[in-house]
């Protein structure tokens, strides 16, 4: 089976406007030039109008892959050798822009892809939905060979693709689910499943999103979705900010 394909979800809080600026100084921490250390995947900040705590940014990270023993060679890095080697000019920069945050080491399931498998075969999004779920206490992995299963295929029809499809490996109970998508395939799916539970006439119902609703009900206890814009240039992320005035939306 070969080593784990494990990842570090952070959440951190931001100072201000800061996101854009903290967004860049990641593209630009050591680690994503150091052999076996961690290497950014994506940073993305939470879109206000699709929920959320604000001003956050999240940031997913690949421990590489070396799995559980590339896991220890980044912890060795900031256990008792940070103090001595990994302050420095960086950590400087960062800390203008950030207050706090929280951390969950993931590990990847079966259907999960790989960063190389992202790159490879191209996977891009202007807007990802993030999901972090609540399961019930032991069946983490049922919920997400369920989400492989069932999730995947049918968001796919409404130009979801899925990013990371992972188990919270310090608890028992919390499962991450991030897409790639866009604004346009995103609100389409939101109609179809609005237009099912008889909400609205903006689209053709589609029975099957309420059903697969119904079937996670079983194992999902709580959670959250939120929405996230990407930054540009990292490895699902669009090539470059959109242009855009505010001619485009004051008469």
């Amino acid at each position: 089976m070969g080593a784990r394909s494990l990842y570090l979800h952070e959440t951190v809080d931001i100072v201000g406007q800061g996101q854009y600026d903290y967004m860049s100084s990641v593209t630009r921490e050591p680690t994503n030039v150091m052999p076996d250390m961690l290497t950014l995947q994506g940073t993305f900040f939470v879109c206000a109008v699709g929920g959320g705590r604000w001003p956050q940014v999240v940031n997913i990270w690949d421990v590489g892959p070396a799995g559980w023993r590339g896991w220890a060679a980044n912890v060795d890095r900031l256990n008792l050798k940070r103090r001595s080697a990994f302050y420095g000019d960086w950590w400087d920069e960062a800390a203008q822009w950030r207050t706090g945050g929280f951390d969950r080491l993931c590990g990847g399931v079966q259907g999960s892809p790989t960063t190389p498998e992202l790159a490879e075969r191209g996977v891009r999004g202007t807007l990802f939905v993030h999901q972090l779920l609540a399961v019930r206490p032991g069946a983490v992995l049922d919920h997400l060979a369920a989400v492989a299963e069932v999730q995947v295929p049918l968001w796919r029809q409404y130009g979801h693709e899925p990013t990371g499809i992972y188990e919270v490996l310090g608890n028992q109970h919390e499962a991450v689910v991030v897409w790639a998508t866009s604004i346009g395939e995103h609100t389409r799916l939101r109609g179809a499943r609005d237009a099912a539970r008889g909400l609205s006439d903006e689209a053709e119902p589609d029975d099957r999103l309420v059903d697969w609703e119904r079937r996670a009900a079983g194992t999902v206890v709580g959670g959250d979705t939120h929405l996230m814009t990407p930054m540009p240039g990292t490895v699902y992320g669009p090539d470059s900010w959109e242009e855009a005035s505010l001619d485009d939306w004051m008469p």
